[in-house]
């Protein structure tokens, strides 16, 4: 699997057991490294802080320098081969999902991200764990009462934005490969059967720094943007 997210994650483990099923855009958690620093596109020098485009029908996030995010930011060029990753960041005030609806997506965890597939038309929740992102069998009718429920959802964006959802830290419309930066996170740091104190810690630091970098909006809102 080509494509690293070196600058969002700690590259450590081994790839998911055989069996496991990979995230929305490939697991990028525990991948080995790539040519240092270099669009994966166009072998252009990358910046540390750069941006990422989601190749389709692979799925797989590549590293992109700044001429092709230019020229990817468009979902018509290529045919839609590539989606150049949002950076939005919305914080959902009021957002309703009440117990039963969590049950009903089946996440075993206290944090999941659910993305549209707009090949399938079909939206899967995943939950980070120590072999990396790992899709739960989901229930489409409760995401069609989480839409019902939270008109904002209406704006998201097919494949390359998530909702991700925290049964601690509330909800947030975020780019996939913020989930990603999580899962990686999360993967590394895990030990025993539960993760332990590290992993909380990390997931805490990671949303208090997403609630910086974040724009707060209402559940109810049903503006695109």
């Amino acid at each position: 699997m080509s494509g690293r997210l070196r600058q969002l994650a700690a590259q450590a483990g081994k790839r998911p057991p055989a069996g496991r099923e990979a995230g929305p855009a490939g697991d990028r958690s525990a991948a080995p490294e790539s040519a240092a620093g270099q669009c994966e596109l166009c072998a252009e020098a990358l910046p540390a802080a750069h941006r990422h485009l989601l190749e389709l029908p692979a799925r797989e996030l590549r590293c992109a320098c700044r001429a092709c995010q230019v020229l990817f930011d468009h979902a018509a060029v290529a045919g839609g081969h590539y989606r150049l990753v949002p950076q939005r960041r919305r914080r959902l005030a009021g957002f309703t999902m009440d117990a039963p609806s969590w049950a009903r997506l089946r996440p075993p965890v206290r944090t999941t991200f659910l993305v549209h597939d707009s090949a399938t038309g079909e939206t899967s929740p995943y939950y980070p764990s120590p072999a990396g992102a790992v899709r739960a069998p989901g229930d489409q009718a409760a995401w069609d009462r989480l839409r019902l429920d939270n008109p904002v959802l209406d704006g998201l964006l097919p494949d390359v934005e998530a909702l991700l959802a925290d049964r601690d830290h509330g909800a947030w419309i975020v780019p996939i490969d913020d989930c990603y930066a999580l899962v990686g996170g999360v993967r590394a740091r895990w030990r025993g059967l539960t993760g332990g104190q590290d992993v909380r810690e990390h997931i805490t630091r990671f949303f208090t720094d997403l609630a910086d970098r974040s724009t707060t909006v209402p559940a109810t809102d049903r503006s695109p943007g």
